[in-house]
């Protein structure tokens, strides 16, 4: 995809989003709190961002997640206190993780379950395509994270993923890592 590409699907998600909600009834439920996603992603407390997979589709191309963004969490007390909001950055770490797990659900095509021998990828982040951000995120919601496919040869995998609260688009943003392990 180029860069061009890219930035014309991220336009085009900026406020619409990726996967209407309605339509997670179709995705299959999935149920992984954060003891599985700790064998699914190499991240701990206080940069683990995804609280849980809610929904996976049957295709495994889009995957859905939760934050919870706790008025007690830390990134609130420093980030505007006059004004609290979750860092753009933390939104977009957060879809790059849910990607990750998404990987996982693609490879185990037959699990709607985190396997207890379920090891992290060895993986590195390589690009952000690009990022806009369309509304704040505040304390006191739980976000929704969707992430979808948009390449993986093996080597390399991309998504596009938005990061919601209440319905709308807060983050929409495209970005890659490649596997160092050759899964």
């Amino acid at each position: 995809m180029t860069n061009a590409e890219e930035w014309t699907l991220l336009r085009r998600h900026r406020r619409k989003p990726l996967v209407e909600p309605a339509e997670y009834k179709r995705f299959e439920t999935v149920a992984c709190d954060r003891d599985a996603l700790q064998r699914l992603l190499p991240h701990r407390d206080p940069l683990l961002f995804v609280d849980r997979v809610t929904a996976v589709s049957e295709d495994r191309e889009t995957i859905v997640g939760e934050r919870n963004l706790a008025p007690d969490d830390p990134t609130f007390a420093g980030h505007f206190p006059e004004y609290p909001l979750y860092p753009g950055t933390f939104q977009v770490e957060a879809i790059g993780q849910l990607g990750l797990c998404l990987w996982y659900f693609r490879q185990f095509s037959d699990r709607l379950d985190v396997g207890t021998d379920a090891r992290p990828a060895s993986v590195r982040a390589t690009r952000i395509g690009g990022a806009l951000f369309n509304a704040p995120a505040p304390p006191d919601r739980t976000a929704t994270i969707v992430a979808q496919r948009l390449d993986d040869d093996g080597f390399r995998a991309s998504i596009i993923g938005q990061f919601l609260i209440d319905e709308s688009v807060c983050c929409t943003a495209i970005g890659e890592v490649v596997f160092l392990d050759g899964d």
